[in-house]
């Protein structure tokens, strides 16, 4: 314990500190403070948004009429990633759809990166919906089965099977891998042995 004759000092001492703190950020800090990241819009919330940037086949980035900008993960789908043999095929074909177009977003979840999980639609039509009954994603069965409604589950996987049978899209090679395999693949040999 501080005898008490030198507490009084020490609270001084601190007190003055603080007041000597400077106002203004250091030299090497930024002008003006970094802006927080956009709110994640609530689950089951709709907004109309223009897409502005396609990442790959399941990703793309929009902009709000707010003027917010904002990623999106396609819900239900699994997309080849654009490493993988028709990743950049099935990135194409989604920019064709969406593009700098205008889409409702319906948003089904927020994933660990913090992208909204949603369904898109372009002049009504469901996007994800669409990449998998062109052949460009796989129906995401293991994560759509915990959250997607069954006859919207039933309907996907019946365009994934139509898709497989009638080899379209990535379903013309002999065994495509699935992304979730190659990303588990891709993981254990990043993994320091």
């Amino acid at each position: 314990m501080l005898p008490t004759f030198k507490l009084p000092a020490l609270l001084a001492a601190l007190l003055l500190a603080g007041a000597c703190a400077p106002l203004a950020p250091p030299p090497s800090a930024p002008d003006a403070p970094l802006a927080a990241p956009p709110a994640a819009a609530a689950t089951g919330q709709h907004y109309r948004a223009v897409i502005t940037a396609v990442s790959d086949g399941d990703t793309v980035r929009v902009r709000t009429a707010g003027g917010q900008t904002r990623r999106i993960r396609l819900a239900f789908i699994d997309a080849p990633e654009t490493t993988q043999p028709h990743g950049m095929e099935s990135r194409a074909a989604l920019a064709a759809l969406v593009d700098g177009r205008e889409a409702e977003v319906e948003i089904i979840d927020t994933d660990r990166y913090r992208r909204e999980v949603a369904r898109l639609r372009v002049d009504g039509r469901d996007v994800n919906f669409t990449q998998v009954q062109n052949g460009h994603a796989w129906h995401y069965r293991s994560i759509a089965k915990h959250n997607q409604r069954k006859d919207d589950y039933a309907h996907y996987a019946t365009a994934e099977q139509y898709a497989r049978e009638q080899r379209i899209g990535l379903w013309r090679q002999p065994d495509p891998t699935a992304p979730w395999d190659h990303r588990r693949t891709r993981r254990k040999a990043d993994k320091p042995q």
